[in-house]
C-alpha cells in the first residue's frame, strides 16, 4: 500500500510540476500570454473573426494592429451579427479558428472591395480604437457572442498587416508557481514513500532506557534461600497467632 501511494504521489507531483512550469513560462510575471507579432497575408480592407474565435469570456484581451506606410487603421469589437451584416457584401479575410499562443485558420470571403460605410461613423461598436500606422484595443471578453474587426480607413488597404494579441489573466503566474512548488513537494513525498529518499526517522533509544532488551531473558535469576519461602505450615502458624 505504501508503494502504491508513493507511486501515485510521484506521478501526480510530476504532472503538477510540468503543468505549473508550462503555464508560468507562457504567462510570465506580467500575467500575459502573448501571440508574438504575426503578419496576416491580405490585401483587402477588412479582417474579422468568426463568432467562435472569441467564444470565451472573462479574460482581459489586448490587440495591437500595425500597418506599414502610416496608413490609417481601425479596430473594433462588436456583436457578431452586427459585424457579419456590416461585411456581408465586402471582400475580407475571416479568422475561423484561433488557438494560443498562435495557431489560426483563415478563409477569404469574396465581395465588393469597398466598405459600405466608414467604421468610425457606426454607433454599435462595444469597444473601438483607431490610429495612423497602428492602433491598440484592450477589452474584457463579455459573455455575449462578439467579433473583432480590423478595418482600413479611407482608400487604404490592410496589406502588410501585423497583429499582436495577448490574454491577460491576473494572478495566473502566482498560481502557476504555486502549482509547480506543490508538484515538487508531492514528488519528494512520493520518493520518500518509495524509499528512494531517506525520510525523517526517530533516533534509537539510549542503551540505559527503560524497557526490555533483546537479551534480558538470558540474565540469571537471583538465587532464593528455600528457608525464606512460605510453606502451608508457616501460613497456619501465622493465622493462629493472629
Amino acid at each position: 500500500m505504501r508503494r502504491v501511494a508513493g507511486a501515485g504521489l510521484l506521478t501526480l507531483g510530476i504532472l503538477l510540476a510540468i503543468l505549473g512550469a508550462v503555464v508560468a513560462f507562457a504567462v510570465g510575471p506580467d500575467d500575459r500570454m502573448t501571440t508574438g507579432t504575426r503578419t496576416l497575408d491580405t490585401d483587402s480592407r477588412a479582417v474579422a473573426t468568426s463568432p467562435s474565435v472569441l467564444a470565451r469570456h472573462g479574460p482581459q484581451v489586448s490587440v495591437l494592429v500595425e500597418v506599414p506606410d502610416d496608413k490609417p487603421v481601425f479596430v473594433g469589437l462588436a456583436h457578431s451579427l452586427d459585424v457579419a451584416d456590416y461585411l456581408s457584401s465586402t471582400s475580407h479575410l475571416e479568422l475561423t479558428r484561433y488557438r494560443v499562443p498562435w495557431s489560426v485558420r483563415t478563409r477569404a470571403v469574396e465581395g465588393e472591395p469597398q466598405l459600405p460605410a466608414a467604421p468610425t461613423a457606426l454607433d454599435w461598436w462595444l469597444e473601438q480604437a483607431s490610429g495612423v500606422g497602428g492602433a491598440e484595443l484592450r477589452f474584457r471578453l463579455p459573455d455575449e457572442t462578439v467579433s473583432l474587426a480590423v478595418l482600413a480607413v479611407g482608400d487604404s488597404d490592410l496589406a502588410g498587416l501585423r497583429l499582436t494579441g495577448a490574454y491577460e489573466v491576473p494572478g495566473a503566474f502566482g498560481v502557476a508557481v504555486g502549482t509547480t512548488l506543490a508538484g515538487l513537494g508531492a514528488v519528494v513525498l512520493g520518493l520518500v514513500a518509495l524509499g528512494a529518499v531517506a525520510g525523517v526517522r526517530r533516533p534509537p533509544p539510549p542503551a540505559d532506557a527503560p524497557g526490555f532488551a533483546d537479551d534480558e531473558w538470558d540474565a540469571p535469576w537471583l538465587e532464593t534461600d528455600p528457608a525464606d519461602a512460605d510453606t502451608w505450615d508457616d501460613f497456619l502458624t501465622e493465622k493462629a497467632t493472629a
